[in-house]
């Protein structure tokens, strides 16, 4: 069960401000549904709250997305749609705006020309089951004016997202089941092949990237078959590479019988689907949580199988995590499970390498072995497939809370990504340079497959062990990742290929 708990760590960013709008001389764009009316904004025109799919409520809860209601005349698109339901929380990162199980939309920036740009889709995090495209953090407006087209996506969360359940199985024996989160970030790819040409975005250069939840939804994308041709590039941030996701049934942990046993918590035993559809939603939100599962024809493997098995997508990708996954929550314990009689040796050698007192060093081991350093095992298996990876570390930390930080925590890039300071924290010249290469590195590799250019520090591709990766920060600097890393990276895998090689598939 603790391998598939890997996924339910990952969490999403830190809160941003967004971008005011002129709400004057608006733009707009006609798409396969009807017309729109955005905004213009800084460097960039933005559309929001645009349906991707039609409305998942009522028979069409715990369904495929279907196609979305035309509508007629013109459609506001200067407002967020709501966010998916989840629960209450406390952070920066919970002010998803609105919430309504009406929520599949997107929202578009573009820059103000005239072109035909590379188009960045964006898959946030949250566990898989908290989070909004609309949160301020992701407004696209200053990267889109670097040259691209940004997509930022919902997808249906908790147990929303990924449920399965013996009544829905024998309703829909033979269709798409369970992972429907991910059917919805795959519509909206399907939605973007069909319509962002209208916004200036080339459908032939479509590059997807995610962080946390939506990096290891990447990861997903990158081996499913249905998601095969709707993108050309990939990034995962802070995705793990480990994790292990159960069967769609067989077994007391698989999805049908988490679903069924949830059902009969409600006193639905034996539920039929129009029980299941009856639910409210404050009850699916009492215990709302989901994640991804084996269902065998929208996901068919574990995340990081894929690239082991050399049956992910053909494509170029970046990858890599943050100094600080270890602000997360991992214990000794993780690292002990895992590394066995290895672990005094490895831990003695993280105290060395880092300096840091044998408390902090254990959890920092328990972080790469349970989190980070899988990512760095996917590159590996990515680039000796053939295909064009690049590897990082992120490790910039704002300055007015550099003196305190152990490094940059799980989330930590994204303001620096999108461009877009936090409002409870302070930028100074560094923060601020190292946003625009950072943000120039990523549209380069959306445009080219390549993030190197402009002058800026080279980043090699990986070819070999020990991994190569860019460490950004302050000081851009190419490194190999260390001995005692690369040991700990072997030990996180060997554990992984045990439960993928035993785990069950439909």
């Amino acid at each position: 069960m603790r391998n598939f708990l890997s996924l339910a760590l990952i969490l999403s960013a830190a809160l941003a401000p967004a971008a005011s709008a002129r709400v004057d001389d608006n733009p707009r764009v006609t798409i396969d549904s009807g017309q729109l009316a955005g905004t213009r904004e800084g460097g960039a025109v933005a559309f929001r709250g645009v349906p991707f799919a039609a409305a998942p409520v009522g028979p069409l809860r715990w369904k495929a997305p279907q196609a979305p209601q035309p509508w007629q005349g013109t459609r506001d698109a200067s407002k967020f749609g709501a966010a998916c339901p989840q629960p209450e929380w406390v952070g920066a990162w919970a002010q998803v705006g609105r919430k309504d199980e009406d929520c599949l939309f997107l929202n578009v920036w573009r820059p103000q020309r005239a072109g035909k740009y590379p188009v960045m889709v964006f898959i946030h995090g949250g566990a898989f089951s908290l989070g909004a495209a609309g949160v301020p953090l992701y407004d696209g407006a200053a990267l889109a004016a670097r040259g691209a087209v940004i997509v930022t996506i919902n997808y249906r969360l908790g147990r929303l997202g990924f449920f399965a359940h013996p009544a829905l199985t024998a309703e829909n024996s033979d269709g798409l089941l369970g992972n429907y989160g991910i059917m919805d970030q795959i519509a909206a790819l399907q939605w973007v092949q069909r319509n962002i040409a209208r916004f200036g975005g080339d459908r032939g250069n479509v590059t997807v990237f995610g962080e946390s939840a939506g990096a290891g939804s990447v990861q997903i994308l990158m081996g499913a078959p249905s998601a095969k041709g709707l993108f050309h590039k990939a990034i995962s941030q802070s995705g793990a590479g480990n994790s292990v996701l159960p069967p769609i049934r067989g077994g007391a942990a698989s999805a049908e019988a988490v679903g069924a046993a949830w059902t009969d918590s409600l006193g639905l035993k034996g539920a039929t689907p129009e029980q299941l559809r009856a639910i409210s939603i404050a009850d699916i939100l009492k215990d709302g949580r989901g994640f991804p599962f084996i269902d065998g024809k929208v996901v068919t493997r574990s995340p990081g199988d894929y690239f082991y098995s050399r049956t992910a997508a053909r494509v170029p990708m970046m990858i890599g995590f943050n100094s600080d996954e270890a602000s997360l929550g991992f214990n000794e314990a993780v690292a002990k499970g895992v590394l066995g009689e290895d672990f005094p040796g490895l831990h003695a050698a993280y105290i060395a390498r880092t300096g840091r007192d044998p408390a902090r060093a254990a959890v920092e081991l328990a972080a790469d072995v349970a989190f980070a350093l899988p990512s760095f095992a996917v590159a590996d298996w990515h680039a000796a497939a053939g295909n064009r990876t690049y590897a990082y570390i992120f490790d910039q930390v704002s300055v007015d809370q550099r003196a305190k930080s152990a490094g940059a925590g799980h989330g930590g890039e994204m303001d620096y990504l999108f461009g877009n300071m936090p409002t409870d924290q302070r930028w100074d010249a560094i923060d601020t340079r190292v946003s625009k290469q950072m943000g120039d590195y990523w549209v380069r590799f959306a445009r080219t497959g390549n993030p190197n250019g402009g002058g800026a520090q080279n980043w090699p591709a990986v070819t070999a062990t020990p991994t190569t990766y860019l460490h950004i920060g302050d000081k851009m600097r190419v490194e190999r990742l260390s001995p005692d890393r690369e040991r700990v990276k072997a030990a996180s895998m060997a554990a992984a290929l045990k439960v993928w090689a035993a785990a069950a598939k439909p």
